[in-house]
């Protein structure tokens, strides 16, 4: 039996690439064109619904791009379809449990500081997040089945909703309006996640046996991937806990969601290379990670320089973008994009880790990298601020990428 020899994926990579700058768009529309129309008022109470749904959807679904990748890939015809839908139902268990605890500890925060959300709105937020978990996990379905249009328009379709179902139920029904458009942006993604995936399933037996390790790889991706949050999120929560005032905490939250738009664009588009990688590792180990490798040097070589450019017209950029108040910033994000210059070689460490089934490395970078954001924050914060916290951040990225790759080497 031959064997084509491993490749990069261009055409994946490009649409994936056309996807991030389709999300990119959608979320200016987002955070330009919604806050006009709703005001100040309506838009807080807006964007804590948004942060809400989009939270829960995407804490059910950490781990699970690579899991469903690397499950899935080296598997054809029969086999893949009867292991994928065994998959989904075994990850949608687990996820809807996680849901319910989730769903619980909002309806008990509700009751226990009632009159600032109304019921429905209670009601809306949590369909909202439950179709945006089913629909992270179909996306990751598609991922899994190299039916990568879904996974790449996923997010640029839901958000895309949003915005038109904001501006167009706000004049209606108020605030309860635009909180609706969330859930309507929710079920268009599970919609386009049914498309894509469910030809695929039909006639799948739903109690195949999962492959040796599957659900060990699962565990260890999720409990990475949740370790991984302290890395990417944990520079504004510093700032609060160390006192550090509401702007400078407004400052690192500014700095850190902009290299994380930054990162996670590089990780999702690199993933699509991920599949191809694991079905052609069996044959050609070196030929399939260099196909990652070329595709991380791809992504670095447009990311890097974006990041260097930005980082030297810091306050102009934050000036235009978010008004002069804001030039403050500049410091903690000239740091950040450090964090998301190296994005690149972060997500292909986790990626060689995938490939070869060996999750506990991107676990273990995790752990060490969760461990250098607290040791960093807790001196650098409080005499610091913004920048202290940005500061945990990078040192934190730094060390999760090179333990990652330490002990993909055997050095640790």
């Amino acid at each position: 039996m031959t064997h084509r020899a491993a490749t990069l994926p261009r055409q994946a990579l490009a649409a994936s690439a056309a996807g991030k700058a389709l999300e990119a768009l959608t979320l200016a529309a987002l955070v330009l064109l919604v806050p006009r129309a709703l005001g100040a008022a309506d838009y807080g109470g807006f964007a804590v619904a948004l942060a809400v749904a989009t939270g829960i959807a995407t804490a059910t679904g950490i781990g699970g791009p690579a899991l469903f990748a690397r499950t899935l890939a080296p598997l054809d015809g029969v086999a893949r379809r009867d292991v994928a839908r065994a998959l989904v139902l075994r990850v949608g268990r687990t996820r809807a449990r996680l849901l319910a605890a989730l769903a619980l500890g909002a309806a008990s925060a509700a009751l226990i500081a009632p009159g600032h959300v109304s019921a429905l709105q209670i009601l809306l937020v949590a369909a909202a997040a439950l179709l945006g978990a089913g629909a992270s996990l179909l996306s990751q379905l598609a991922l899994g089945l190299e039916r990568t249009a879904a996974w790449s328009l996923r997010y640029p379709l839901e958000n895309g909703v949003i915005v038109a179902g904001a501006l167009l139920l706000y004049p209606a029904a108020g605030l309860d309006g635009a909180i609706a458009a969330l859930v309507v942006g929710a079920a268009a993604a599970l919609a386009l996640g049914l498309a894509a995936t469910r030809p695929a399933l039909r006639g799948a037996r739903a109690d195949a046996a999962l492959p040796d390790g599957t659900l060990r790889f699962a565990r260890l991706q999720a409990a990475g991937g949740a370790l991984t949050q302290t890395i990417h999120r944990g520079a504004a929560p510093a700032c609060a806990l160390a006192g550090a005032g509401a702007v400078a905490t407004g400052h690192a939250a500014i700095a850190a969601g902009a290299a994380l738009a930054i990162t996670y664009a590089v990780v999702q588009t690199l993933l699509v290379a991920l599949p191809g990688a694991v079905r052609a590792d069996a044959h050609d180990r070196a030929g399939a990670e260099a196909v990652l490798r070329r595709a991380a040097l791809l992504c670095a070589a447009v990311v890097v320089p974006i990041c260097a450019v930005a980082a030297v017209a810091a306050e102009p950029l934050l000036a235009a973008a978010l008004g002069e108040d804001f030039r403050g910033a500049a410091g903690a994000l000239r740091v950040a994009l450090a964090a998301a210059a190296l994005a690149p070689l972060w997500a292909l460490g986790n990626q060689l880790a995938a490939l070869h089934g060996r999750p506990g490395a991107s676990l273990a970078g995790a752990a060490i990298g969760a461990a250098a954001v607290v040791v960093v924050a807790l001196v650098a914060v409080a005499p610091h601020g913004a920048v202290g916290a940005a500061a945990a951040m990078l040192a934190g990225v730094a060390a999760a990428t090179g333990a990652t790759f330490a002990v993909l080497r055997g050095r640790a």
